[in-house]
């Protein structure tokens, strides 16, 4: 039995809570660089994420893992050395984090109403993303991703992913990909501070 957990929050209120932000100095090295980067709102967003990949390790595994096993290869999907595997994903107003025991993750999500767009073509593109995420592929590999009519599986070369929309929030649409069938989504909604 495959079982994924996702935690989500809102992204509002976040910059109050100083322990997200101490996350920083926690990380590796390169990791640290990457995100200091970053500007602010992607910053506390990314960090964030990482506040939520804690908690839902530490639901699934009883302790949280060590920071220092975070790794981030040059153009790869962000990892720990001793699992599980995650994918973390945020909009302007929500993130979230996505675990399982086995198999590559890819998680996305979109807010409603940005950018104009139908509710059909965020649909088609939180696919489209959790499908690159899961296959640790960037958006320069767009046109590799081949959706199904239905939106409940897609192909990423010989690849065959399994999708599925996740219900997170209001405003919000999402999609979780997988590399195994997964035979069941547990969602939470989580309240800062984590």
């Amino acid at each position: 039995m495959n079982e994924v957990l996702v935690l989500h929050a809102a992204l509002s209120g976040i910059a109050s809570v100083q322990a997200v932000t101490r996350l920083l100095e926690a990380l590796p090295y390169a990791y640290r660089l990457a995100i200091g980067r970053r500007d602010e709102d992607a910053r506390l967003a990314s960090l964030a994420g990482i506040a939520l990949l804690l908690e839902a390790v530490r639901w699934t595994r009883g302790e949280p893992p060590d920071l220092r096993s975070l790794r981030a290869p040059a153009g790869g999907k962000p990892m720990l050395e001793s699992g599980p595997p995650f994918s973390i994903a945020h909009s302007a107003a929500r993130v979230a984090v996505a675990i399982g025991e086995r198999g590559e993750l890819g998680l996305d999500v979109e807010d409603l109403g940005s950018g104009g767009r139908t509710l059909r073509e965020i649909e088609c593109w939180t696919a489209t993303e959790a499908a690159l995420k899961a296959m640790g592929a960037g958006l320069r590999e767009l046109r590799a991703v081949r959706l199904d009519d239905d939106l409940r599986g897609a192909r990423f070369g010989a690849t065959r992913l399994h999708l599925r929309p996740v219900t997170l929030a209001d405003g919000c649409v999402a999609c979780l990909a997988s590399a195994d069938p997964v035979s069941a989504v547990k969602v939470r909604e989580i309240e800062w501070p984590v």
